[in-house]
């Protein structure tokens, strides 16, 4: 019996030293191939952005020129399910930080899990989405029929449409939209943006439209703006404190 105790103590023991917390980071629409799976930034999406968080940096990288939907080699949605198996089960934890079109990717992904990630093993805390594009952009839209697979993807109602944004598999998607105050808002993207995402998708509404504030849920017009379910502006955010700039949303994945 005693053996079967200090074996077992033992078993308990070895578990948790093993046990790690990692900080995944999914990038988003780019001209280079970062394909890859490991704590390499393959082709340098990150840079030292991803040197603000303390716990250990895994990458998932890709085609940046693919759709971020797309199974296979070089594509999003094969090396998300690659990393998470591999890093984000048993006794291992992440929290992922994902940028644009890399939030896309990830909640596409939870949303056609079928089931919360705990019931299919997997260990995610949180997702921290900087300046997230899976609402769509409509600079994409200008493309019409040309640019690359991304572009296409990212046309506003293709994305709004790609799947269910309320399913996020019992995750929690906490949203940090970039803002230029200093030349103001573009002339193509409503409301508030970042050069290059709305505030629409970048805060995770239902529907799009000019919108410059990033909560639960804002009237604008006739019309009322809600967050998807799942989806909340982030906590280190204000109402009045969302003048963020790139390098400070990247830095956000630590919060």
């Amino acid at each position: 019996m005693k053996i079967t105790i200090n074996l077992i103590v033992a078993m308990l023991f070895a578990t948790s030293i093993s046990a790690e917390t990692y900080t995944v980071y999914i990038h988003g629409k780019s001209s280079k191939n970062h394909n890859g799976v490991g704590t390499t930034d393959v082709n340098s999406y990150w840079g030292t952005n991803a040197n603000a968080v303390s716990s250990t940096k895994i990458f998932i990288g890709y085609d940046g020129s693919s759709d971020p939907r797309t199974f296979g080699t070089a594509r999003a949605q094969t090396n998300i399910t690659t990393g998470l198996m591999n890093y984000c089960k048993g006794t291992n934890t992440c929290k992922i930080v994902c940028h644009s079109a890399g939030c896309y990717a990830i909640e596409y992904w939870l949303s056609n899990l079928g089931d919360t990630t705990t019931s299919k093993g997997f260990n995610i805390t949180k997702v921290t989405a900087l300046a997230a594009a899976s609402g769509g952009s409509e600079l994409a839209n200008l493309v019409g029929g040309g640019g690359n697979a991304m572009d296409q993807s990212l046309r506003v109602t293709t994305a709004r449409g790609a799947y269910n944004h309320n399913l996020t598999a019992s995750v929690t998607v906490y949203h940090v939209p970039g803002y230029k105050t200093r030349f103001g808002s573009s002339f193509i993207l409503p409301g508030a943006d970042d050069y290059a995402v709305a505030f629409h998708s970048a805060c995770g509404y239902n529907r799009a439209g000019g919108l410059d504030k990033c909560q639960s849920s804002v009237v604008s017009g006739s019309t009322t703006y809600t967050q998807y379910t799942g989806h909340v502006r982030a906590p280190s955010l204000t109402a009045a404190g969302l003048n963020k700039n790139h390098s400070e949303i990247m830095n956000e994945g630590e919060r």
